[in-house]
């Protein structure tokens, strides 16, 4: 079958070879953006699970040594997970400058938006090597959860008002991410028309990715990718602990639209006048509890047929997959005899899921319109240079073709809550992890009671100076079953088979295929010219 267009060849063609050939030979080096971002965390996320925080810093350091001595050229992504590790050892001061640090690097994406909306398509070499060498200012979800974050410290620290600005920056964020994916995804639109690119989501199923992750019930009851329930939830705590009711009712009204279906947010909302209020010696304490770590975005090939030199011609592109790992949170927390429901209010998994499905068509717009420019280049360059050059370009643009992997890996798969009134002083808790029992002890007293709890792996962190506890382990036969996705090898073999049962749309027989003997041709397509 053949199509033919009258795309014009792409101006940046002439430019694409060296900035190909340069980016693949970098593809391994520390600190180049087509590192893989999820292996580089591997060794710092183990060793948080086993409670090594001062490993797991040492690590994080390691990877980011080659950045300025004073943090200069140090991502976004260096502060976010900083800022975690430190919080996780109650080193709330430090912890709030790393945010602080990332929040700067937001702030400036967001005045760049406001002063020059057009930021939405990125730059030129983005768009023709890899997403990943795109300015990485942080997913959507992530942007809003570090002011919720900087809240959460904030509040350790005492400082109100710096709460206060967090929670209004919140509610800022959230609309500006609203209107920069509109406007993002209207440029992409405009874009893929004028390169005559049909492609969408559906075609991807086709083509065997996984789009059944993307299509989950609870993916489809979130109302976006970026806005959590804990934020709003947390606003109307805090308000309400100050003895402000008129700003502590918009934030668990806006809890319960994000999340309708949880039960204490619900009595929040509609059980007014009928809550038990703290006793001269009592508290209104509230338990946030983390489990898990955040899902990791993995790259798979998928073959789509695009538009290149006026030929319909099948290319592999790449697109990013959620990759979840294992969770588990309690049912209940009891506190001095006190058995307290636990409820999970945020599932990011969820919403990464969600994230990525509202930006896959942008996703798509962007790696068809690079697809057309590296075939372009690829073309060309066997034309003057033969075969040699033909699959200099091709391995370089396989290296090259990878989705963005970027994501901030130390935060948590979910996010619960409990809450209770309880006797000033210190109190005994207990509750179930995936490993055994967490027995320790907590201080309540204070106007905000916040006792911030991590699980993930085999150890357990408890936000607050003091804390005392650990773990008794269960023999591993009785340990509690966790859920495992499909992994990203299950995935892109699935995608693979779907390939194969598919007749490929290529060109008509206008070049020979190629013959050679070099180990780089093997990265090739096979019928890509």
């Amino acid at each position: 079958m053949e199509q033919h267009t009258n795309m014009p060849l792409h101006p940046a063609r002439r430019l694409l070879l060296p900035v190909l050939v340069a980016s693949a030979l970098l593809a391994g080096c520390a600190g180049n953006p087509l590192r893989s971002y999820d292996k580089e965390m591997g060794d710092t996320v183990s060793l948080l699970k086993e409670g090594n925080l001062s490993g797991a810093l040492s690590q994080l350091e390691s990877n980011n040594h080659s950045s300025g001595k004073n943090g200069e050229g140090k991502d976004i992504l260096y502060y976010f997970e900083k800022g975690e590790l430190l919080r996780l050892g109650s080193e709330y001061e430090p912890s709030r400058d790393a945010w602080l640090q990332a929040d700067g690097i937001v702030q400036t994406w967001e005045d760049e938006y406001r002063m020059n909306p057009t930021k939405v398509l990125g730059d030129v070499g983005a768009l023709l090597v890899s997403d990943r060498v795109r300015s990485y200012d942080g997913q959507d979800y992530e942007k809003v959860f570090l002011s919720t974050k900087l809240m959460l410290d904030h509040i350790m620290l005492g400082n109100t008002d710096n709460a206060r600005v967090e929670m209004k920056k919140t509610f800022e964020r959230e609309t500006l991410i609203k209107n920069f994916r509109e406007q993002e995804y209207d440029k992409i639109r405009e874009e893929k028309e004028k390169q005559s690119i049909s492609l969408k989501p559906a075609d991807l199923l086709g083509n065997g990715y996984p789009m059944d992750r993307l299509e989950s019930p609870e993916v489809n009851a979130l109302k976006n990718g970026y806005q959590n329930a804990f934020a709003h939830y947390l606003s109307g705590y805090f308000f309400e602990m100050t003895g402000e009711p008129s700003l502590s009712d918009p934030g668990y009204r806006n809890a319960l639209e994000l999340r309708p279906d949880s039960t204490l947010i619900r009595a929040k909302v509609h059980g007014k006048g009928k809550q038990a209020r703290p006793g001269p010696n009592e508290a209104d304490v509230l338990f946030v509890v983390e489990s898990g770590q955040a899902p990791a975005l993995k790259s798979v090939m998928v073959p789509v047929p695009l538009p290149i030199n006026k030929k319909l011609i099948v290319a592999p592109l790449s697109f990013p997959v959620v990759i979840s790992s294992g969770v588990y949170t309690p049912t209940d927390i009891n506190v001095s005899g006190k058995k307290l429901p636990v409820e999970t209010i945020v599932n990011v998994d969820a919403m990464a899921n969600r994230q990525l499905k509202d930006q896959l068509p942008g996703i798509i717009g962007r790696t068809a319109i690079r697809g057309i420019a590296k075939g372009g280049a690829q073309y060309e360059a066997q034309k003057k240079a033969g075969v040699l050059g033909g699959i200099a370009v091709g391995a370089a643009t396989v290296v090259t073709e990878q989705a963005d992997e970027r994501s901030w890996r130390t935060l948590p798969a979910r996010l619960s809550i409990a809450r209770a009134i309880l006797p000033v002083g210190e109190q005994m808790i207990e509750f179930r992890t995936g490993r055994g029992t967490y027995r320790g002890t907590i201080t309540v007293g204070g106007k905000v009671n916040i006792v911030p709890i991590r699980i993930i792996g085999d150890f357990v962190y408890v936000g607050q100076q003091g804390a005392k506890g650990s773990v008794t382990q269960l023999p591993s036969s009785n340990w509690a079953k966790l859920e495992e996705d499909e992994g990203i090898e299950a995935i892109q073999k699935r995608v693979d088979a779907a390939a194969k049962q598919k007749q490929p749309v290529v060109p008509a027989q206008e070049e020979k295929p190629m013959k050679n003997d070099n180990p780089a041709s093997k990265l090739l397509p096979k019928k890509l010219f």
